[in-house]
């Protein structure tokens, strides 16, 4: 009983040390991923006639990689970025300047 006590208080006191050298320099909140503020290109509506949710999206190989689901704009208009839903629904934010369409077919050149 003795040994399992001992036992006890040494992890616990190894938890302790581990979570204060954790909470120097900020802690937790040092280690949390912060939102990166970065420049989002976007081009004119124009730029991508025709583009509305549920075009195919297809890869530079002609491949289907998914559906447009959703397209962001900025207050202008332009396009600011293309949401795709994949078959297996995972989603793929497409840069609008990696897109073409011709034939109601969305070409990406970043998959």
């Amino acid at each position: 009983m003795r040994y399992k006590s001992l036992t006890a208080a040494a992890v616990i006191s190894t938890l302790f040390v581990a979570d204060t050298a954790a909470a120097q320099d900020g802690g937790i909140w040092a280690s949390r991923p912060r939102a990166r503020r970065t420049v989002q290109e976007s081009v004119p509506a124009s730029a991508l006639p025709g583009l509305v949710p549920g075009l195919p999206v297809r890869n530079q190989s002609g491949k289907q990689i998914g559906r447009v689901s959703k397209i962001v704009t900025a207050s202008d208009g332009s396009i600011r970025k293309v949401i795709a839903i994949s078959a297996a629904g995972n989603f793929l934010n497409l840069s609008p300047t990696s897109l073409s369409i011709a034939d109601g077919v969305v070409t990406t050149e970043s998959e």
